[in-house]
């Protein structure tokens, strides 16, 4: 049957205040910028590379926030555009000539300013122009249906080169708690121009730096466990790496799949990719386990894998998801064993420079500044405050705590307790009870030794110390005129030391600052 006629899909002018409420973060809204900027570069690598050279500058994306003004600019000095190319960046999902790469929807830039803000202007002068063309957009006036967006040009010398873009009238507030999960996404995002120093982005005045190199463990020939792979899923090409980070280098944050694509990442640090037939758990977060906590890899997807326009997420097509996740976990099955048990197989002894490594891993635990101050200035109470306290805490325990009940032999039976109470309290109270051979063993769930443990095997290992020390001690006190409460004291005080330092390294904690942008308003 012919059409008698035909109707024509149009999309109305107030569809743009439609972007405010996009699924943006503002690190991934902030990196829509960098990637023109470095596209930008990308396309016309000989003419900017040149004038850069001459300048003695890498590519420079900087990022300011005006607290007072309540406004964002971002500028670079990449190659800056003509009239022609800002007429053809302010029509929207149209791409241009040279939307491709990291720029190929044609969206970017304005949907980020509108999640960001309701008034931009973009100031930029294309190399050699002379040129320097303002443009203002009112997201309001568009959506009320006057779509025209004032031009102003003013001349410049013909050696300027930038864009800057000013965001006013803004959506979403910026919290001062976000700017280390900003930081620490952006540096991870652009991995490899950081890295490869072709870019340096400045953020609120300080240099954001490239991610360190990651510290794998080693086998037990002293070898680093990190494997490069590359692969086909159906006819797109996957290449990259895995490895396994050494002990106390991991941490959920760390581990995971970092999903890249034209070099600049689309989904890693610090909430990879974890696949549940690898990982455990579910929603990819994986499981509270060791392979969650140092198996990682880089993973970079040929371009012929889609993403979401927000470029956050990849959007694999039928069973591409599957067939990679299959791919890797063959690939890391041997990985997977080695993270989990942190040693090679029980039939090959590690070796004597392994056992060497996994000591000096230690040293930073022991030779630090909150270890030197517990150690230099303790100051302990009475001995008879401390069984004071002891009897005390043990008399308060209730029948809902109790974890366990052993009878290790005739003479010795100990009551494990787990408390979670106050953090104030000791890690371990060894008291004995009343009745004749008993030991109470009170274990502190909140002390803040015990809560900076990466996995369940590392509190387990600290559940079976402190009763091995609680059972041992006992029987030097049945023996000798020994009291234990005392050191154990100070080993309580050692190992809130250690807690501190772990504290002061990771703060502030940018996995756990999950979206801190404040809607306005």
């Amino acid at each position: 049957m012919q059409p008698s006629d035909f109707g024509e899909v149009t999309i109305g002018s107030a569809a743009i205040k439609n972007y405010a409420r996009m699924p943006y973060t503002m690190w991934f809204a902030l990196a829509e910028f960098i990637d023109n900027s470095t596209q930008s570069r990308l396309n016309y690598p000989d003419l900017v590379d040149e004038a850069l050279k001459k300048e003695g500058t890498p590519l420079v994306v900087q990022i300011d926030y005006n607290t007072t003004k309540r406004e964002f600019i971002i500028s670079d000095n990449s190659i800056g555009m003509s009239k022609d190319d800002l007429l053809a960046a302010l029509k929207i999902a149209e791409p241009t000539k040279d939307s491709k790469g990291r720029s190929k929807y044609g969206m970017g830039m304005k949907t980020a300013a509108c999640w960001i803000g309701n008034h931009w202007t973009i100031e930029t002068a294309e190399l050699t122009s002379g040129e320097e063309w303002t443009a203002e957009i009112d997201v309001e006036k568009i959506a009320s249906g006057d779509p025209k967006v004032p031009l102003t040009m003013k001349p410049v010398d013909g050696n300027a080169h930038y864009t800057r873009i000013t965001i006013k009238d803004l959506n979403r507030n910026l919290q001062a708690r976000t700017d280390e999960t900003i930081k620490a996404y952006l540096s991870s995002i652009y991995r490899f121009d950081l890295q490869e120093g072709i870019l340096k982005i400045v953020y609120r005045g300080e240099e954001i730096p490239a991610p360190p190199d990651d510290n794998f463990d080693t086998d037990m020939e002293g070898k680093p466990m990190m494997l490069p792979f590359e692969t086909k899923i159906g006819d797109k090409e996957v290449k990259g790496f895995v490895g396994v980070l050494k002990q106390g280098a991991g941490g959920r944050k760390f581990a995971g799949f970092s999903l890249y694509q034209n070099r600049r990442q689309i989904k890693g640090f610090p909430t990879a990719w974890k696949p549940s037939n690898i990982f455990g758990g579910i929603n990819d977060e994986g499981a509270n386990n060791l392979v969650s906590q140092r198996l990682m890899g880089v993973i970079e997807l040929d371009k012929g894998f889609n993403v979401s326009h927000t470029k956050d997420a990849v959007l694999f097509a039928a069973s591409e998801e599957e067939h990679l996740e299959d791919f890797l976990f063959t690939l890391t099955k041997e990985y997977q064993e080695f993270a989990s048990t942190r040693r090679g197989s029980e039939r090959d002894p590690i070796k004597r420079e392994k056992l060497k490594q996994m000591v000096a891993d230690l040293k930073s635990e022991f030779i630090n500044d909150e270890m030197k101050d517990v150690i230099n200035a303790s100051v302990l109470p009475p001995l008879e405050m401390i069984l004071a306290n002891n009897a005390k805490q043990a008399e308060g325990v209730s029948e809902d705590e109790k974890a366990a009940s052993w009878q290790i032999n005739a003479d010795l039976r100990v009551d494990i307790w787990i408390q979670d109470k106050s953090e104030n309290d000791p890690y371990v109270v060894r008291y004995a009870a009343a009745e004749k051979g008993v030991v109470h063993i009170i274990i502190n769930r909140l002390h803040p030794y015990y809560a900076c443990r990466p996995t369940i095997e590392a509190i387990y290992e600290c559940f079976r110390q402190y009763i091995y020390d609680a059972v041992a001690e006992y029987r030097v006190a049945q023996m000798m005129n020994v009291t234990p409460d005392s050191v154990r004291r100070m080993k309580d005080n050692l190992l809130r030391a250690e807690a501190n330092r772990v504290d002061n390294l990771e703060a502030p904690p940018a996995a756990k600052v999950a979206n801190g942008i404040a809607e306005a308003g």
